[in-house]
């Protein structure tokens, strides 16, 4: 592993669940971002236990895909497609607003 980084993390509370944060640095040299689908492994070998965090076998980053239009995504469209109001009920839950 000639092009191995190590770095020294903390476990924090997240919740009723435990976090770490990954510097930016090291998600870019990897090629993640916020959002990207991580692989967890946890195993044992003669250091110890240890947990391994890797990008999905097929994943893609964000700022790899080129950006569009929402007039280039629709050039060409003839469909009969109308934007209009939908009524989903009466409002519940906090999310109200007076």
């Amino acid at each position: 592993m000639a092009d191995a980084l190590e770095k020294v993390t903390r476990l924090c509370a997240w919740g009723t669940s435990r976090a770490v944060r990954i510097p930016r640095d090291v998600c870019e040299r990897v090629g993640v971002d916020l959002g990207s689908a991580l692989d967890m492994v946890v195993g044992h070998d003669e250091r110890g236990s240890f947990i391994l965090l890797r990008p999905e076998a097929e994943h893609r980053v964000v700022r790899d895909v080129p950006y569009v239009s929402m007039d280039e995504a629709f050039s060409g469209y003839d469909g009969a497609f109308r934007p209009g109001e939908c009524d989903w009920g009466d409002d519940v839950g906090k999310e109200v607003l007076s």
